[in-house]
C-alpha cells in the first residue's frame, strides 16, 4: 500500500501538510538553477556538496574560502527552514546535499525528500511514499541521514531509501519519481534477498520497541484492515516476519552509474528474539533500478569468512542476524570500490550463540562497484562484545609517507583508535598489532583472545581504565578513587562485560567501560580531512562508565544488557515464578554515575574528546582543543574539600568540516556550549579564529556550498516538532 506524494511549495504550511496527509499531489517545476559544471573532483562539482560527506571520498572539505578567520564572525543567518512543520523526528539528523542551484534533504520519521530554494529556504517540491505497517514497524523509524544524488550531465536524480526499506529515484528538477526506474520509480529492497515475502499486519498502533517487541506479524488468510482500531492487514507485504526485522538508516552512494545500498537493523541492546535478518550490500543500476549484485555481509555456507562462524552461519540460524552497514560510506570513483563500515552480530554486549571471529562484523569491506566482490577487508574487532559497530564512514586521503605517495583510508571507530590502511590493498599503513585482550568470565561466552591495536596514530578516547588514570588530587581522594575503581573489573581495553548473578570466577558484577557503546567516535561525530594537506581531524567524546549482562527472563538469549522484557508483544511468556521488577532496566544513565565522586570523575582530564588533528603524512599527533568550551568542574563532597580541579573539554561529539583556510564545527546535540555558538579554527594550530551565535546546537555534520556568489554554511538542529534547517551566510557586501 503505497502512495507517493509531491508537494509544490512551503507556503501556507498548514494547507501543505494537509495535502500530505491526504495523499494529495502537486507539483512545481523548478528551474535548472546553476548550470551543471562539467569538472569534478572526487565526484564532486566546484562550490557544491553533492554527497553526504562532500565527495565521494568523504573529507567533509570544501575548497571555498569566501569565508574565513577574518569574516567568521559576521555571518548571519540567512533563513531557518522548518522541517517540524512536516512532521516529527527523533532529532534531526541529516546533512543536505547541494547540486546544480538546490538544496536536497529528508525530514520527519517517513523520510520525505526535498528541494529547498538555497537563497531564501523556500521549498521547491516534496515527496513522500506511504509504507503502511512497513514505516510503522520500522526498526530505524526517523528521518535518515540525507540523501544520494547522480547525474551524467543531462538528467539528474536524487535517490531516498526510505525507513520502510523501499529506494525511489526522483526527477532532481522536480521531484517526480522516474517512471524508468523500478516500479513507476520505485524498488522494493525487501525483494531480491531470497526470503519469503507475505502479507502483513498488526496487532496495536504502536512503533516496534527497542527491543523488537511489538513487531508487524504475518497476516492471517482472509485478514483485512480494520479502519476503527488500525489493526490487521493493510495490503502491505514485507519479508517474513519470523526472519526478523531490516531497515535503512543512512543514504546509498552512487559510484558511476551504481548505487551501492546496505541496510540497518534492530538495535542489539538487548533485543528478544536469537535469529534475525543479517546485513546485505547490493548494487543497482542507477537508471533503470535494476538488482546487479549482492554482498552477503554475514557470508553463506562455501563462502569466504563462513567459517569464522563456527555454529554456521546460514540466514535464520540461531545467534545469525545483523552485522548491518547502517552508517554512511565512501569511495574511490577511480579505483571503482566502495568502502562499506560494518556494524556488529546479535547482539551488542553478549556473543556466546555466535562463536568465532564473526566476518565480516566490525570491519570495513572494500567492494567492487562493477561485481560486487569483495577486494579486501580488514576486521577491527573479532568476536565483538562491547557493541564497537563500525559508526561512520571512513575518509580517503592521499598522503606521503617515508616519502613515498600513499593512497590510504582512515576508519575512525568507537573504541577511540583510528585505523589507517592502504585503500588499494587493505595492508596496515603503520603495524596493527594483535595483542592479548581480557577474556570474558560470562558462563557460555568464547571471547576472542586478541584484538587488533593500531601503533599509531595515538587514541583519541580514554580507553579502559588501570591505576595510573585515577585522579591522585590527595592521598585520601587517590585511595577513594582506587576503591571505587576496583569494584569493578579493571584492564587497559576491551574489558568484557560481567555477569551481574556474581557467577565470575573473579567475583566482579561489572567492568570498566570505555570508550562506552556511544563511542569514541559515532555517527554524530567523525572525522574531516584536509585532502590538500593530509590532516584529518576527529570529532569525538571520551567517558567511563561499566558494562554488564544479566539474563532477562523473557528473552530467547542467556544474557544481554539488563533488561526485562517480560508482557511485551511478541516476548517469552515469564518462567514460572516470575516476579516483575520496579523498572525494566536499560538505565544508561546509571553505567556512568558509579565513576564518580562527588560528581566528578575518577579518571585525570586528559587531552581525549573534543577535535583532536592529526598528520597522516606521518601518523603524528597535531594539537587537540576541547569541544566549544572549558567547563569549571565543582564539588561539594568534603573529600574534595579544599582541592583545585581542574576544567575538562565540552560534552558532547564536535560535528566537523573543513574549507580551504577552516576547521568548522558544531558542538552536536549533547555538546555543552551555551549559548549555542558554530566555531572557526585554524586548520594548522586549532587556535580558535571566529565563532558565532546559532539558534540551538546543530543535531548533524553541516555543509557548505556557493550560490549565485555566496558561500552558504548549512546545519540541521532540533528535535521533536522543532526541527528546522538553518543557513548562514556574510551580509551583503561581505561577499569577496
Amino acid at each position: 500500500m503505497m502512495r507517493p506524494v509531491i508537494s509544490r511549495r512551503a507556503m501556507l504550511l498548514a494547507a501543505l501538510c494537509a495535502a500530505v496527509l491526504s495523499g494529495a499531489i502537486l507539483f512545481r517545476a523548478g528551474s535548472l538553477g546553476a548550470s551543471q559544471a562539467q569538472t569534478t573532483i572526487r565526484g564532486n562539482a566546484p562550490g557544491e556538496w553533492r554527497y553526504w560527506g562532500a565527495d565521494a571520498w568523504s573529507t567533509r572539505y570544501s575548497p571555498l574560502d569566501q569565508i574565513d578567520a577574518s569574516n567568521f564572525k559576521d555571518l548571519e543567518v540567512a533563513w531557518q527552514w522548518k522541517g517540524g512543520a512536516f512532521g516529527a523526528d527523533e532529532y534531526y539528523r541529516t546533512t543536505p546535499l547541494y547540486a546544480s542551484g538546490r538544496l536536497f534533504t529528508v525530514a520527519t520519521t517517513r523520510r520525505v525528500a526535498m528541494a529547498i530554494d538555497p537563497a531564501n529556504g523556500e521549498t521547491l517540491w516534496m515527496w513522500r511514499l506511504d509504507e503502511g505497517i512497513r514505516w510503522q514497524k520500522a526498526p530505524r523509524q526517523f528521518a535518515g541521514r540525507g540523501l544520494s544524488y547522480w547525474t551524467d550531465g543531462r538528467e539528474e536524480r536524487v535517490i531516498v531509501v526510505t525507513p520502510g526499506y523501499h529506494m525511489a529515484s526522483l526527477d532532481a528538477r522536480t521531484g517526480r519519481p522516474d517512471p524508468g526506474f523500478g516500479k513507476d520509480g520505485v524498488v522494493d529492497l525487501m525483494e531480491g534477498l531470497d526470503l519469503p515475502m507475505v502479507k502483513l499486519a498488526v496487532d496495536d498502533t504502536g512503533s516496534l520497541i527497542i527491543s523488537d517487541a511489538a513487531p508487524y506479524r504475518k497476516a492471517r488468510p482472509g485478514e483485512t484492515w480494520n479502519p476503527v482500531t488500525r489493526t490487521g492487514a493493510d495490503g502491505t507485504v514485507g519479508i517474513d516476519p519470523s526472519y526478523g526485522q531490516i531497515a535503512n538508516s543512512s543514504p546509498a552512494i552512487i559510484v558511476g552509474d551504481v548505487i551501492v545500498v546496505g541496510n540497518s537493523s534492530i538495535h542489539g541492546y538487548y533485543p528478544i528474539r536469537s535469529r534475525n535478518i543479517p546485513g546485505y550490500v547490493r548494487g543497482y543500476d542507477v537508471r533503470t533500478g535494476k538488482q546487479l549484485w549482492r554482498f552477503n555481509l554475514i557470508p553463506q555456507p562455501g563462502e569466504f569468512g563462513a567459517e569464522t562462524w563456527t555454529r554456521g552461519s546460514k540466514v535464520h540460524t540461531e545467534g545469525v542476524g545483523k552485522v548491518d552497514a547502517w552508517a554512511t560510506y565512501a569511495a574511490d570513483p577511480e579505483l571503482g570500490l566502495a568502502y562499506i563500515p560494518t556494524g556488529m552480530p546479535l547482539l551488542d554486549e553478549y556473543g556466546g550463540h555466535r562463536p568465532g571471529a564473526n566476518l565480516f562484523g566490525n570491519s570495513l569491506v572494500a567492494i567492487d562497484v562493477k561485481t560486487g566482490q569483495r577486494r579486501w577487508h580488514y576486521q577491527f574487532v573479532h568476536h565483538d562484545i562491547w557493541d564497537y559497530d563500525t559508526p561512520m564512514s571512513p575518509n580517503v586521503m592521499d598522503v606521503t609517507v617515508n616519502g613515498q605517495r600513499r593512497k590510504v583510508i582512515a576508519q575512525t571507530t568507537k573504541q577511540g583508535w583510528m585505523y589507517v590502511l592502504d585503500r588499494v590493498t587493505g595492508e596496515p599503513i603503520w603495524p596493527i598489532v594483535e595483542t592479548p585482550v581480557p577474556q570474558s568470565e560470562v558462563p557460555g561466552e568464547e571471547s576472542w583472545p586478541t584484538q587488533p591495536i593500531p601503533t599509531r596514530p595515538a587514541p583519541y578516547s580514554q580507553q579502559g581504565l588501570v591505576e595510573s588514570d585515577l585522579i591522585d588530587y590527595t592521598p585520601a581522594v587517590k585511595d577513594s578513587a582506587l576503591k571505587l575503581a576496583k569494584q569493578c573489573r579493571m584492564g587497559p581495553y576491551y574489558i568484557p562485560a560481567s555477569p551481574t548473578d556474581g557467577t565470575a570466577k573473579s567475583g566482579y558484577k561489572c567492568s570498566w567501560y570505555a570508550p562506552g557503546a556511544s563511542g569514541g567516535v559515532n555517527i554524530d561525530g567523525g572525522a574531516a580531512v584536509d585532502p590538500e594537506t593530509g590532516m584529518i581531524y576527529v570529532g569525538s567524546q571520551t567517558g567511563m562508565s561499566t558494562i554488564q549482562v544479566q539474563h532477562d527472563p523473557c528473552s530467547e538469549f542467556r544474557y544481554s544488557s539488563p533488561r526485562d522484557n517480560c508482557g511485551l508483544a511478541g516476548a517469552l511468556p515469564p518462567p514460572p515464578g516470575y516476579t516483575p521488577g520496579q523498572d525494566r532496566g536499560g538505565d544508561w544513565e546509571a553505567r556512568s554515575r558509579m565513576s564518580m565522586i562527588g560528581g566528578v570523575s575518577i579518571v585525570k582530564p586528559k587531552e581525549y574528546g573534543g577535535v583532536t588533528a592529526y598528520d597522516l603524512n606521518s601518523g603524528d599527533k597535531a594539537w587537540w582543543i576541547p569541544n566549544g568550551v572549558w567547563m569549571q568542574v565543582t564539588s561539594k563532597d568534603p573529600i574534595l574539600a579544599g582541592v583545585t580541579l581542574p576544567p575538562v573539554g565540552g560534552r558532547g561529539q564536535a560535528q566537523i568540516i573543513t574549507t580551504k583556510t577552516l576547521v568548522i564545527y558544531g558542538t552536536g546535540r549533547n555538546g555543552s556550549d551555551n549559548p549555542p555558538q558554530l566555531y572557526a579554527v585554524d586548520k594548522a594550530t586549532g587556535k580558535q579564529v571566529g565563532s558565532v551565535r546559532i539558534p540551538s546546537r546543530t543535531t548533524a555534520v553541516p555543509m557548505t556550498f556557493l550560490h549565485k556568489g555566496k558561500q552558504y554554511i548549512v546545519f540541521a538542529t532540533g528535535a521533536g516538532s522543532n526541527t528546522s534547517l538553518v543557513a548562514l551566510t556574510l551580509p551583503d557586501g561581505g561577499t569577496r
